[in-house]
């Protein structure tokens, strides 16, 4: 299901990325721009940007709860961005100011997971997609991340863990939900 949501950073200037749901901002006072948000290890300090609303898929979203700088002293006034009207979809800026990628947020048997197209080299090469599954994983909250590739006849070839492929063998890659994702 995809729905809109605001962009969250940690505020210890990772390059990780959280999703908010907007219906969930929207319910916190309009100058709240420092969030607690729940990561796979815990709840972690974030910097809300209520300038940037982006389209995404339900799965991705993140419990979020009001914070402030005296719960989080890392947390410099000048990093949280100044409170602005909030973005409708009409306005929403669709496709980065960067890069993007194409990718389908799904769940089998309860395990999520985000499957990102790549080009079939970097799936050949072990080591250029674990990197690049590593990086992933932390740029969209820690969310299992499976790369795919495609030969030329179209027969898809996956990387990742060998318990999400097993689960993706039966999917028609045509059956996926693929969307467009900024890549911050």
């Amino acid at each position: 299901m995809t729905t809109w949501a605001y962009e969250c950073r940690p505020c210890s200037g990772s390059s990780d990325l959280w999703l908010v749901a907007r219906e969930r901002v929207d319910e916190l006072p309009a100058g709240v721009t420092i969030l607690r948000v729940k990561t796979g290890s815990g709840w972690a300090c974030g910097v809300l940007n209520r300038n940037r609303l982006v389209e995404a898929d339900a799965m991705l979203l993140r419990e979020a709860v009001a914070s402030d700088l005296q719960d989080c002293p890392e947390c410099a006034p000048s990093r949280a961005p100044a409170p602005a009207a909030a973005a409708t979809p009409e306005t929403a800026t669709h496709g980065p100011t960067g890069a993007q990628l194409q990718a389908a947020a799904i769940s089998l048997q309860g395990h999520r997971m985000l499957v990102v197209l790549v080009g079939l080299n970097v799936v050949q090469s072990p080591g250029e997609a674990d990197m690049l599954s590593a990086d992933l994983c932390g740029r969209f909250g820690g969310v299992d991340v499976v790369l795919m590739g495609q030969h030329e006849d179209g027969t898809p070839q996956y990387h990742g863990d060998t318990a999400l492929l097993q689960l993706l063998a039966e999917v028609p890659i045509d059956q996926m939900p693929w969307k467009t994702y900024p890549l911050h």
